[in-house]
């Protein structure tokens, strides 16, 4: 109980929001075999976890400080009120969507001669459905199932599923705290292997904050634009290093995200990543990721996004082979609902 009580105590909350503004944050691909052809990767998260709070950049309150504390203090709430007092029927609380995604790049299958499976190459195409379920307050988990309209294009790191858990506020100024699994996931996994493995995972930890409208107001060609942003620490307790081939302990990146609307709900983002310890960038690992398109956070409504999560890199680092380009992004069609 003293532990619980220290960590939902302000001044530790407002220590953790310091430490993450003075660094910065987020995170991304660590298994090379599940992430070497990220562009497939489901965008949902970039797209929504900024979505709202942008709404919030053009004007910051009367004393911005006393806001940053609302908003930390107010992080990892559990409303329990929210459970006595609900009278809705049972799946209340539940959202989802369902989405084409399509690749731009071609999947190349080499030819397999122990067995005799010739080579083969296409465009992956994939359709998923994810559930969402929000059983508190801004506490929620998410699955979501893909299928691969080829199978013989599915590559050992392309999901059969994906899921996510954890703290997420879309209000400015709070704290999320998110594990995600994004890795080659599998019902029927091979003889020996694990339908998932928790461990090459990752933990997030992020803090939300807007961007006044009066920084970005000379890029701005309509009155409704706005921005919001999200600094984050990432960690991965199991990563796959090419350079060994073998799994090593205690991938770590810093990550700062940036939406930016550029009216309605047409938007570009971007983040861009710093890897503390530099051995353990990988050739899939990006220095930045973009994305723009129409994102409508609403239920029931249709949303049309290019993602790019493949290793993009910098001018002055050196490129990683057949990776880090245009078309190593991927277009997807989704629509939402909810209960």
């Amino acid at each position: 109980m003293n532990a619980i009580q220290f960590w939902y105590n302000g001044k530790f909350k407002l220590l953790i929001c310091i430490f993450i503004s003075l660094n910065s944050t987020l995170s991304y691909a660590t298994d090379g075999r599940h992430y070497r052809n990220s562009a497939q990767r489901a965008p949902k998260n970039q797209s929504s976890v900024l979505s709202r709070q942008t709404q919030h950049s053009k004007a910051l309150p009367t004393s911005t400080w006393d806001e940053i504390w609302r908003g930390v203090n107010s992080s990892f709430d559990l409303p329990l009120a929210e459970v006595t007092d609900q009278d809705g029927p049972w799946y209340q609380g539940f959202s989802g969507n369902i989405a084409l995604n399509y690749p731009l790049r071609e999947s190349v299958i080499a030819a397999n001669p122990s067995n005799n499976v010739g080579g083969t190459e296409g465009i992956n195409q994939n359709i998923s459905a994810t559930l969402k379920y929000n059983p508190i307050g801004n506490w929620f988990a998410t699955i979501t199932f893909a299928h691969y309209l080829d199978g013989k294009l599915q590559q050992p790191w392309e999901p059969d599923y994906t899921y996510v858990f954890g703290y997420s506020d879309w209000r400015p100024y709070t704290l999320s705290l998110i594990y995600s699994n994004y890795g080659g996931n599998r019902f029927s996994p091979e003889k020996g292997e694990k339908s998932t493995h928790f461990n090459r995972g990752t933990w997030s930890l992020g803090w939300k904050f807007p961007v006044p409208f009066s920084w970005i107001r000379w890029a701005s060609g309509f009155d409704d634009a706005s921005m919001g942003c999200e600094l984050g620490f990432n960690y991965t307790p199991e990563y796959f290093d090419l350079a060994t081939t073998s799994y090593k302990s205690s991938h770590r990146t810093f990550q700062l995200g940036c939406k930016y609307t550029i009216t309605g709900n047409w938007y570009v983002n971007a983040s861009f990543f710093y890897y503390p310890t530099s051995g353990q960038k990988q050739p899939w690992n990006p220095d930045f990721t973009y994305g723009f398109g129409y994102f409508d956070w609403r239920p029931f409504t249709w949303t049309l996004q290019y993602n790019n999560y493949s290793g993009n890199r910098f001018p002055w680092n050196p490129d990683s082979p057949d990776t880090g380009r245009f078309k190593d992004g991927a277009l997807m069609l989704a629509w939402s609902w909810a209960f």
